[in-house]
């Protein structure tokens, strides 16, 4: 937020949620005691999928919002420094740009 109040521009709620998703998976992926929280962030479930429209699901999410692959995420992620100004970067881009990719 403090980027934010330096730039002069208000952030949305929308870039708000997803910089806190981004900056949780850099540290769910840097942490290296437990595999629950990678296992949440990269795995999938196993069973049937109910009927209608598919929920977006949390890798979707991350990738259009820091514009990288998934391999990209969790290599980047390791660097912490690096990685929170890559989440800086994606949220003042999203500012700049018009339009929800998160819809």
């Amino acid at each position: 937020m403090r980027v934010l109040k330096e730039l002069k521009t208000e952030g949305t709620l929308l870039n708000l949620i997803n910089a806190r998703k981004l900056t949780y998976v850099g540290h769910a992926l840097r942490n290296h005691r437990t595999s629950l929280m990678k296992t949440v962030c990269e795995g999938r479930l196993d069973g049937r999928r109910r009927k209608g429209r598919p929920p977006i699901s949390l890798v979707t999410n991350l990738t259009t919002a820091c514009g990288l692959g998934l391999h990209q995420i969790v290599q980047k992620s390791q660097d912490r420094a690096g990685w929170h100004q890559k989440v800086r970067s994606s949220i003042a881009t999203a500012n700049t740009a018009s339009g929800d990719a998160d819809r």
